[in-house]
C-alpha cells in the first residue's frame, strides 16, 4: 500500500495539473536542496506508454471512499513525480535535508526505515541502523543519522526490488564507521 499513499500524497500539491504540480513540487526541492531535478519527459512517455492497473484501482478506490478530490490528476501527478530525474548528487542533497530534528524529517525517516526497502526494509534497519529508500530504478538514499547521507546508484535489484551493490556498500559503511 506503499504507493497508495504517495498517490494521496501528489494529489495535495498545489497546481491545476499533472504538470503544474510536478513543476511546483521540483521548483521547491531545487531551491530547498540545492538540486538540479528536472521532468523526464522520455520517462513519462514510457511510463503513461503502459498504464499501471493496480495504481488506477488504487486511485479510484481512494477517490471513492473520499481521500483524493480527483483520482486522474493525483495519478497523473504521481507519476510526474516518479519521472523526475537528476544526478546522484541531487540524491544526496535531498537526502542532508532529512537530517533536521523537525517532526517532519522524523517521520520520513521512520517510513523509510519500515518501507523504504519494501519487504527487506525492517531487517535491514534492524542489521544496519541507517533509515534507507530504495527506487526501481537502482538509487538508493541512506540517512546516517546526526552524521549525512549516502546516495547510491547501481540498477542490478535483487528479488525484494532493491539495489545489491548499493544495500551491500551501505552495510560496509556502517560497519566502517561502527554505527
Amino acid at each position: 500500500m506503499i504507493n497508495s499513499g504517495a498517490i494521496a500524497l501528489a494529489s495535495l500539491l498545489p497546481g491545476k495539473d499533472a504538470l503544474a504540480r510536478c513543476e511546483n513540487l521540483c521548483f521547491w526541492l531545487n531551491n530547498y536542496a540545492n538540486s538540479q531535478l528536472f521532468l523526464s519527459q522520455p520517462m513519462l512517455d514510457s511510463v503513461c506508454s503502459l498504464p499501471n492497473y493496480q495504481n488506477q484501482a488504487l486511485a479510484e478506490e481512494m477517490a471513492v471512499n473520499g481521500y483524493l478530490e480527483n483520482a486522474t490528476i493525483a495519478l497523473d501527478t504521481y507519476n510526474h513525480i516518479c519521472c523526475l530525474s537528476g544526478t546522484i548528487i541531487d540524491l544526496a542533497r535531498l537526502g542532508l535535508l532529512l537530517l533536521d530534528s523537525s517532526l517532519v524529517c522524523q517521520t520520513v525517516r521512520e517510513i523509510m526505515a519500515t518501507c523504504g526497502l519494501y519487504e527487506a526494509s525492517e531487517q535491514f534497519f534492524k542489521r544496519v541502523g541507517f533509515p534507507t529508500k530504495s527506487g526501481v530504478s537502482g538509487a538508493v538514499l541512506s540517512i546516517v543519522p546526526n552524521r549525512g547521507a549516502i546516495a547510491i546508484y547501481s540498477p542490478p535489484l535483487n528479488e525484494q526490488g532493491n539495489s545489491v551493490a548499493g544495500l551491500f556498500l551501505i552495510e560496509k559503511i556502517a560497519e566502517a564507521i561502527q554505527f
